[in-house]
């Protein structure tokens, strides 16, 4: 009676949640998906997890061009007071010292940038001549919500860690049984809800979603469809679910008329195989390949003539692989004038170098993250960030061995969805896009919570064994939940 009304509660929740969502989605505002779910974190912070990344992931289909999409930014200013008092409740467990001074140093790369903005008077005169003088205000103010934002995330790994063993596990496992869901209503609300753009290959847009990001937060949360099809605890309701729903994230993806998109789709699937065949033997592998290929036939003949295909083909045959380039070559010609601290830490300066050493081209940001942040914190920004992402990718790698030795899929997952969104910031600009904050946390609470206590379990063992002690890796401490 306990399991079924468990069973009951947990269905209850996923239906509000989804159902809000697509609700959201249809009014073109986030506000119904806060107010049903604040409710559940409040309940129980796993819901969060899945919660904040999903409304960072189709936030773009809220907003149109005559509202703003703030939905992420309230919820995450509410959540705040709660992560706050867990802090308080519970503050056993530190932040790995070398992750903390990261966050650190961000943050002072936040208020260098501020301050760099602030001189920088060729920046102001051309915001002031795009948009007026009352601009600036706004451009402090994002200044200061990046300064919060970085606090935040800071306080929301501190509560990962400092849960029990089992609370990160269980947020994960609501995601994953989430994703396919949310990927169906997206395409639901592609079909019903979008409109067909008649001179740019057909493409259909909805909401003012920018179909690069867009496309690389969907196939970030694609890792989850590929771990709900090969876990060995899926039964096939489930298998055949996801295997739907990245049919449904292809569909989305290939409607975009994003090049970026469909790379990091092919590289989701990559990964998805990966790990999804590890520890098989060699008769599943060859059945799973041979229809991998079948798969992939089918797909390229259904979707030959897609926005994607056409843009792809158009950009590589006419335009010379795109204006990528131009954007490219001004972010390095305008390091000439501020080489060390950049022009200033906000997107503005990108929007300003482009103008000014790329005149043939739109004013936009950069398209590449790594020369993002060059161009607004300067050379020395751009050693910080490189060693920021490196630290991140280091963690993320061990995480994932950690997962495939245990032949436990749902630990590599966020690793993978980090991979996916730093690897399209060669082509877009991300350095706030908040999924790649979220899935950057997850990778360090994964790493706090399941891979350092047996790295130091390993660290310790020989001195233990040569004293007679207890093997450390015995320790029922280190069990990962495999229940829930």
């Amino acid at each position: 009676m306990d399991l079924k009304v468990k069973d009951l509660w947990y269905w209850t929740i996923v239906c509000l949640m989804m159902g809000s969502a697509f609700l959201c989605m249809y009014l073109n505002n986030g506000y119904p998906f806060l107010i049903i779910t604040l409710p559940f974190v409040l309940l129980d912070r796993a819901y969060a997890v899945p919660y904040l990344l999903f409304v960072a992931a189709i936030g773009g289909s809220f907003k149109t061009i005559d509202t703003s999409n703030n939905t992420e930014t309230v919820a995450i200013a509410l959540m705040m007071p709660l992560f706050i008092y867990d802090y308080f409740q519970n503050n056993s467990k530190m932040v790995p010292y070398k992750l903390v001074l990261l966050y650190i140093i961000f943050g002072v790369f936040v208020v260098i940038g501020w301050i760099t903005w602030g001189g920088n008077s060729h920046v102001k005169q051309f915001v002031v001549s795009l948009v007026g003088k009352d601009a600036i205000h706004g451009v402090y103010f994002k200044m200061v919500i990046k300064l919060f934002k970085v606090i935040f995330f800071f306080i929301y790994l501190k509560v990962l860690i400092n849960k029990d063993k089992e609370f990160l596990y269980r947020a994960l496992t609501l995601l994953k049984d989430m994703a396919p869901y949310m990927t169906i209503l997206v395409m639901l609300n592609m079909l019903l809800f979008g409109f067909v753009s008649d001179n740019t290959f057909g493409t259909i847009h909805f909401g003012e979603a920018n179909h690069g990001d867009f496309s690389a937060n969907m196939n970030a949360l694609g890792i989850y469809l590929y771990i709900g099809v090969f876990e060995l605890k899926s039964n096939w309701y489930k298998r055949f679910l996801n295997l739907a729903a990245i049919g449904c994230l292809l569909y989305i993806i290939m409607n975009l008329a994003s090049r970026n998109g469909l790379l990091t789709f092919f590289i989701i699937s990559c990964f998805g195989a990966m790990i999804g065949l590890w520890n098989r033997n060699w008769g599943f592998k060859l059945t799973i390949a041979v229809a991998a290929v079948v798969a992939a036939c089918v797909a390229g003949y259904l979707f030959k003539d897609s926005p994607t295909i056409q843009r792809f083909i158009y950009e590589t045959e006419e335009e010379g692989g795109g204006d990528r380039l131009a954007y490219w070559t001004a972010g390095v010609e305008s390091l000439h004038e501020e080489p060390v601290l950049g022009l200033g830490g906000d997107e503005t300066s990108s929007i300003y170098a482009v103008g000014r050493y790329a005149p043939g081209v739109l004013d936009h940001v950069m398209h590449n993250t790594f020369l993002e942040f060059a161009v607004e914190y300067g050379y020395l920004g751009m050693t910080f960030f490189i060693v920021f992402v490196i630290v991140i990718i280091v963690h993320a790698y061990r995480n994932f061995m950690l997962a495939m030795r245990l032949d436990n899929l749902l630990l590599a997952a966020p690793s993978i969805s980090y991979f996916v969104s730093i690897f399209a910031g060669f082509f877009i600009s991300r350095i706030w896009e908040t999924t790649l904050w979220y899935n950057m946390t997850l990778v360090f609470a994964v790493y706090a919570v399941y891979c350092l206590p047996i790295e130091n379990a390993k660290k310790k063992r020989k001195a233990y064994l040569v004293h007679g002690l207890p093997d450390p890796l015995t320790d029922p401490a280190l069990a990962i939940p495999t229940h829930l």
